[in-house]
């Protein structure tokens, strides 16, 4: 094998690496969306203190013994509905800052806030119960629990505020819970104390704090939800995930060891029990649900267990945005709970999240498009990257240069390939050329490139940011119409980015193999081709990132170029 076939292959196993990571990771394909003058507008909606969710079967405006009592909190990051059934649950939960959600109809609309509670009875968000170990049936505390709130219906928190409820259940047998929980204007979290009397007599039996009927979609693609859609269990710092299909079912499944943590979550959003202290176990289960006219989705319940003896259980409830900012202040490893990619790209996706969202709003002074960020960041690789990339382009131009020499050798050796191959590398050494060094710039950022399609395809920062024109969403394609067919891996729409990107890499592409035989160049041109359908389905923000840092490369290599000839 020559050095020129050596560095195809080079370059064919890189582009083999990338496409199996993308394509383990390949996003549904999304049908372009009409551009709205009111987008922008949309994505950050003002907080609306009046707003009015859709009736509940049951309602009681007036707390009666014995009948349900709905209380509507509003703070600055959401509003949410409270019942004393279950001792304080979430019945409804919507944000004021996230956009787009589906309403009871099962259309998903833009202009709404996302709601990320299922409007369903009988379901735990969260609740405790008692779990037989010999029945193996569940007992449930979830009738109406006694409330001690007197300022009404209606709460309105805002900043530092904070408001407390305490509900009591008590039964014939002398048994007793009380449950604090307190809500904060700034904060998704809430904490919720359970405080147990009466249980001395159920040694077989232990305790779980359960959430159950999962999250509601949240994505205009239903397969956003499936994919994305997962149970979470976090013991002793290692992290357990399920993840289902739709139409897949899960029975009750136990985890046995020190629980930190179990959440629930899809693409953006989660739900989390966060215990002061770890659990015993922890439990997952799933089951599907069809939401209007959307495929069945699998929908999760998780819990933490505690054995036999607990008088006292005190958990955060985390249930807002996947932003690594809000999990972090839990105090917890929560954000291990998003989809950070692979082990070995994980700390780089944080590393680049942290610095694109600083270059989004530096020092909390100025707020920077986030489309503007991408160019910024590609001039600060380059800029980091420069050398190494000078170096590989000098490398290749040197090549370029010292061909006809290297085709001599070839030539007047070709009946004698050891002997030649050493003449060439002699040729090599002698003007300073690296037959590799064009694809390890390549190597090089292949870490970063996937940790960029891992931010772009799961954080919630740019869920919903535009940048100009028809790029909407930096976090979906930026698709301009529809076909009336699907192309294999191209999907079934076209946007401008990709072929901007393609465009670029093959110019790119044409300058670096300069060198490479004629014969081989049309495998190169085919993978330039190949890269150009599979980056259609991906996200707008990846591909304007990478063709910024095309163009810049081209430049530079121009650059290199010039002055070779003036050498």
């Amino acid at each position: 094998m020559n050095t020129v076939q050596r560095n195809l292959l080079a370059i064919v196993l890189s582009a083999l690496v990338m496409v199996v990571y993308f394509m383990w990771f390949a996003p549904p394909v999304a049908p372009p969306q009409p551009v709205a003058e009111e987008t922008v507008e949309i994505k950050k909606p003002p907080i609306i203190k009046e707003q009015v969710f859709e009736e509940r079967v049951v309602k009681t405006p007036v707390s009666e013994e014995g009948e349900e009592k709905l209380i509507t909190i509003y703070t600055d990051l959401f509003v949410a509905e409270i019942s004393n059934v279950s001792g304080g649950s979430f019945t409804k939960f919507s944000l004021n800052n996230f956009s787009g959600s589906y309403n009871a109809y099962g259309d998903f609309v833009d202009t709404i806030n996302v709601s990320l509670l299922n409007v369903q009875e009988n379901e735990c968000r969260p609740c405790l119960s008692m779990f037989d170990k010999d029945t193996k049936e569940y007992e449930n505390f979830s009738g109406v629990f006694d409330v001690t709130y007197d300022d009404g219906s209606e709460i309105h928190l805002s900043g530092d505020e904070e408001t407390t409820f305490i509900f009591s259940y008590r039964n014939d047998s002398g048994i007793s819970i009380e449950k604090r929980l307190t809500i904060y204007g700034n904060s998704y979290s809430s904490d919720h104390l359970y405080l147990l009397n009466g249980f001395e007599n159920t040694y077989r039996k232990t305790f779980e704090l359960i959430w159950s009927g999962g999250l509601s979609p949240t994505e205009r693609m239903e397969n956003e939800d499936i994919q994305n859609g997962a149970a979470t269990i976090s013991q002793a710092e290692e992290i357990e995930k399920i993840s289902l299909s739709k139409d897949e079912h899960l029975k009750r499944e136990v985890y046995q060891g020190n629980t930190e943590w179990v959440a629930i979550k899809n693409k953006y959003f989660i739900a989390a029990i966060l215990p002061s202290e770890s659990g015993d176990y922890a439990t997952m289960s799933a089951d599907n649900v069809h939401f209007g006219d959307r495929e069945a989705t699998p929908i999760y319940t998780a819990s933490v267990g505690y054995g036999v003896g607990v008088n006292e259980i005190a958990s955060q409830i985390y249930l807002g945005p996947q932003q690594i900012d809000k999990l972090r202040a839990t105090g917890t490893t929560i954000e291990d709970a998003m989809n950070w990619g692979f082990s070995f790209i994980r700390p780089i996706s944080k590393l680049v999240l942290k610095l694109l969202t600083f270059l989004h709003n530096p020092f909390n002074a100025i707020v920077i498009n986030y489309g503007v960020v991408l160019i910024v960041f590609a001039l600060l690789i380059r800029i980091v990257t420069g050398p190494l990339m000078k170096k590989s382009a000098r490398s290749t131009q040197k090549m370029q240069l010292i061909q006809p020499q290297v085709k001599a050798v070839q030539k007047k050796l070709k009946s004698n390939p050891q002997k030649m191959n050493q003449e060439v590398m002699a040729l090599y050494k002698k003007h300073g050329v690296n037959p590799l060094g064009g694809c390890l710039p390549m190597l090089v950022q292949m870490p970063l490139l996937f940790a960029l399609f891992v931010v772009f395809r799961n954080t919630i920062e740019f869920r919903g940011e535009p940048f100009i024109f028809w790029i909407t969403d930096l976090s979906s394609p930026d698709a301009i119409f529809s076909l009336p067919f699907n192309i294999p891996i191209y999907g079934s729409h076209v946007a401008i980015l990709p072929i901007i990107m393609g465009t670029t890499m093959f110019l790119q592409q044409k300058i670096s193999s300069a060198s490479m035989d004629k014969s081989q160049k049309p495998m190169m041109y085919m993978m330039t081709g190949f890269f150009f359908l599979l980056f259609n389905s991906f996200p707008s923000g990846l591909n304007l990132y990478y063709a910024v840092s095309n163009v810049l490369n081209i430049l530079q290599q121009r650059s290199v170029k010039a002055q070779l000839s003036k050498e």
